[in-house]
């Protein structure tokens, strides 16, 4: 009996060990397990294959550029989970999980045929929707993503319309579930953090150090915005604004605070570009809340399958009637963060991190322009610019876009006065002179 407790504590810890990602002492005590309970050898294998892998692919994550270093670097990973890939490994109940991390970890190798070998042998497409443990989501979260992305490797050897339509449809469903699962995973993750903080600050054990903020990886990072990009690219707009949609009504979680801003800019950008008139739908309202889910929450909504992520909902929630109403607001949120994320610092240290905030930001007060003059908001647009003067310094782009802001409302004085600061940034282009000077003739009299 003695030996069968230490063996449950062991599992247990493991168990705690993969939901933090900890590696090592995954490896270390799948070896103890080994040794102890001779048993458990198929499911100690597959946790030091499993361990192995991806504490390798922390270092060097699944890229074309490390190919080669996982080639070489993953044989023995590859060795334990092959030896678990098998009769003996099914008795144990880990033959399917080998299955998909030999997927993984075939991709990283750039062997993206036999990584589809692996997922058509575990049946992935047929997997039935339930709760999984959070590790267990991210594993099949990462095996459709790395399946959709090994389908845009290995492309149909038949040319015909109807097998190239079938490979479009399984690539695009690859990455919407895959979608769903990661920001369920996510979601799961930062209510895993809020439990262990809760329980630390309870003092009903003895503290430990706060988890680091997880880093999600290439893959499942670009899962997440493949969906909507491959809509767009087959012409079909209206599934991508479906999918965006989507994903922005997703509870957020800390992980998915930089790629909200993303989501909301491309949404902003394909409502303009390609979405308006007859061709445009609102978004849809969600469901009345039943009163026993208004008794659990009145903000989330529990999703309508265990693999789709917790979305928000509620009385108070605003629903855009038009597309003018849904780009605006998605422009004005993208704006918010965008200004909480700048970099105000001017240090050489920070210079990187400032320009690719500055961009981002950039692109976001382009679009404003273009969709708050289009309908006549000059003065929401200029409320936008004079918060974007802070972070804007001996940058020409936002001055520029202030002074052509400030004119079209016919502020001729300050709009002069901003092109002064244009004119000295830019010494040697035109038109800020030149509309300096007309606004002095026709408008001041100077």
């Amino acid at each position: 009996m003695a030996g069968k407790g230490r063996s449950y504590r062991l599992e247990t810890e493991i168990e705690k060990s993969r939901e933090e990602s900890n590696w090592k002492r995954v490896i270390d005590l799948a070896e103890q397990l080994k040794s102890r309970a001779p048993d458990f050898e198929h499911l100690a294998n597959f946790l030091i294959g499993e361990g192995k892998l991806e504490s390798f692919l922390e270092e060097f994550p699944p890229v074309d550029a490390n190919i080669s270093k996982a080639r070489t670097g993953l044989t023995e990973a590859k060795r334990y989970l092959l030896s678990t890939a098998s009769e003996q490994g099914k008795k144990a109940g880990v033959i399917l999980d080998s299955n998909l991390l030999l997927g993984k970890l075939h991709y990283a190798m750039g062997m993206y045929e036999e990584s589809l070998n692996y997922y058509n042998q575990a049946e992935l497409q047929s997997f039935t929707e339930k709760q999984l443990p959070s590790r267990s989501l991210r594993i099949v979260a990462e095996s459709y993503a790395i399946k959709g992305m090994c389908l845009e490797k290995v492309r149909p050897s038949s040319s015909s319309k109807y097998k190239q339509a079938e490979w479009d449809e399984q690539r695009v469903k690859c990455f919407e579930v895959a979608g769903d699962l990661t920001l369920l995973y996510l979601q799961e993750q930062d209510k895993l953090q809020q439990q262990q903080t809760t329980t630390i600050n309870t003092g009903s054990y003895s503290p430990q150090p706060p988890n680091p903020e997880r880093q999600i990886g290439p893959v499942l990072e670009t899962v997440l915005q493949r969906a909507p990009i491959l809509h767009i690219q087959t012409g079909k707009l209206q599934s991508a604004v479906t999918r965006y949609r989507t994903m922005l009504s997703a509870v957020e979680s800390s992980a998915t605070q930089s790629l909200r801003l993303t989501l909301t800019r491309q949404l902003a950008e394909v409502l303009l570009r390609g979405v308006s008139g007859t061709v445009y739908s609102c978004p849809e309202k969600a469901g009345d809340t039943t009163a026993s889910n208004k008794k659990l929450t009145q903000t989330t909504q529990t999703a309508d399958s265990p693999w789709k992520p917790r979305k928000y909902t509620g009385i108070n929630l605003f629903i855009p009637r038009n597309e003018n109403e849904e780009i605006i607001l998605l422009l004005l949120i993208s704006e918010a963060m965008a200004v909480r994320n700048a970099v105000l610092s001017q240090s050489p240290e920070f210079k990187e991190a400032r320009i690719h905030a500055y961009d981002n930001a950039t692109a976001i007060y382009d679009l404003l322009t273009i969709a708050l003059v289009r309908w006549g908001h000059a003065d929401l647009l200029h409320e936008s610019f004079e918060r974007a003067m802070k972070f804007s310094f001996e940058e020409p782009h936002i001055w520029m876009q202030h002074a052509l802001c400030l004119v079209t409302m016919g502020q001729y004085a300050h709009a002069l006065s901003v092109l002064k600061e244009v004119t000295r940034l830019l010494p040697t282009r035109v038109v800020p002179c030149l509309l300096a000077a007309r606004i002095c003739y026709e408008h001041l009299n100077q």
